[in-house]
């Protein structure tokens, strides 16, 4: 049906990002750095882009504290274009609290911030080039693990209170769930 389908409007659609040839092999070069850099331990609740995690085990405790009534108030969390929020101010920060090399940054920052440019094409016509300023681009092997740093410290900060039974807030990767007792500690938790 026609009538049934969204106009293809700039809100609705996703573009699409040409990364520079050699960068997908430099990055999986250097992605064993940068896990490796500084003392990043990761929270157990977090299951997306991990390897060894399933966002499958993180579905199955929710499903667990659910059926066992432990979970009273759950608050669903679906961060819309999450890669495109990332601060990027705030990313570097992190890390350097985390103790990543002052080397392994330094490359991660020219990867991420360096020339950073981009220019829209729609139907052949070229806009101006507009410098990149937040995001993390499509298709690279870096940014899944950048983004796992930046909101590790989140899930974190949200499950230090926790009961010993059960964690606060679970992460699916750009998905999450907060999970309380009361409606007053769930909405702490979404504050």
């Amino acid at each position: 049906m026609q009538g049934s389908k969204k106009p293809y409007t700039a809100t609705n659609s996703r573009s699409i990002s040409l990364m520079c040839l050699f960068r997908k092999p430099f990055e999986f070069l250097i992605l064993p750095v940068v896990l490796r850099s500084g003392n990043m331990a990761y929270s157990g609740s977090l299951a997306g882009f991990r390897s060894g995690y399933s966002t499958l085990t993180n579905f199955l405790t929710l499903h667990h504290l659910i059926e066992a009534d432990a979970a009273q108030h759950i608050v669903f969390l679906d961060f819309a274009s999450a890669f495109d929020r990332v601060s990027w101010p705030y990313l570097p920060q992190e890390r350097k609290q985390q103790g990543m090399n002052p080397l392994v940054l330094r490359l991660v920052y020219q990867l991420m911030y360096r020339d950073m440019s981009y220019l829209l094409i729609i139907n052949g016509c070229e806009s101006q080039k507009q410098a990149r300023t937040c995001g993390l681009l499509q298709g690279s092997l870096l940014f899944p693990i950048l983004f796992n740093h930046f909101i590790n410290s989140l899930l974190r900060s949200l499950n230090w209170n926790s009961q010993p039974t059960f964690p606060s807030a679970l992460f699916f990767a750009n998905d999450g769930v907060l999970i309380a007792s009361t409606v007053t500690k769930a909405q702490s938790l979404l504050n």
